[in-house]
């Protein structure tokens, strides 16, 4: 669940940072550039968000304690 959790948060991050409104900053034969969206971190984003996604499918299909609990169940009812 926390993972799940992790990658909505990641891209939401992800959204919010590349709709960012861009400001421009003239001074002095200068130019600065503000809340210009940061494509990588964008990217780093996204990525984390997949790989969580892609690590909870396991965990969710991961079926190894029932099974353990049926077979100690059949011993004992065998004996």
């Amino acid at each position: 669940m926390l993972l799940l959790i992790l990658a909505l948060a990641a891209v939401g991050y992800a959204i919010y940072r590349s709709t960012d409104v861009r400001e421009e900053v003239i001074s002095g034969g200068r130019q600065f550039v503000y809340g210009e969206p940061q494509h990588g971190l964008i990217l780093g984003l996204c990525i984390l968000a997949g790989i969580c996604i892609l690590s909870t499918i396991p965990l969710m299909l991961d079926r190894r304690d029932r099974g353990r609990e049926e077979v100690v169940t059949r011993k004992r009812t065998l004996d």
